[in-house]
């Protein structure tokens, strides 16, 4: 058993967790629960330790583990889940698209396509 993912917010790890599962790599979250406590029992010791964990089970998979997540959940160079807006370099938290400041779109995100097909770069 290795730890592969982990982070406080349980619905990545379930999302992280459904991705390994998805190319067969047998898994488990440690802390699964743990949010279910609250903030308030944790709030002196903030640590690691609580954050729900995504562990394998088969060891000798832990480098396919570690790759295939790291493709799936990288979404561009971000630091402690946030990116900078280069527009108005407002700080931005990595789960919104676009810049809740000024509106501009993250210009680390993939080309989307059209109803007609067509790709199309993220625009401000």
């Amino acid at each position: 058993m290795k730890d592969v993912f982990h982070d406080p917010d349980s619905t990545r790890v379930g999302f992280a967790r459904s991705i390994l599962e998805s190319e067969g790599i047998a898994c488990f979250v440690r802390n699964e629960n743990s949010q279910v406590l609250g903030q308030t029992f944790f709030a002196m010791a903030q640590a690691q330790m609580f954050d729900p964990t995504l562990c394998i089970v088969d060891d000798r998979r832990f480098e396919e583990a570690v790759a295939l997540l790291k493709d799936k959940l990288s979404n561009g160079p971000t630091k402690n889940g946030v990116w900078t807006c280069p527009a108005c370099k407002e700080t931005v938290p990595a789960s919104f698209e676009i810049c809740w400041n000024c509106g501009t779109t993250d210009p680390l995100l993939p080309p989307t396509t059209d109803a007609e097909g067509e790709s199309s770069s993220p625009s401000s």
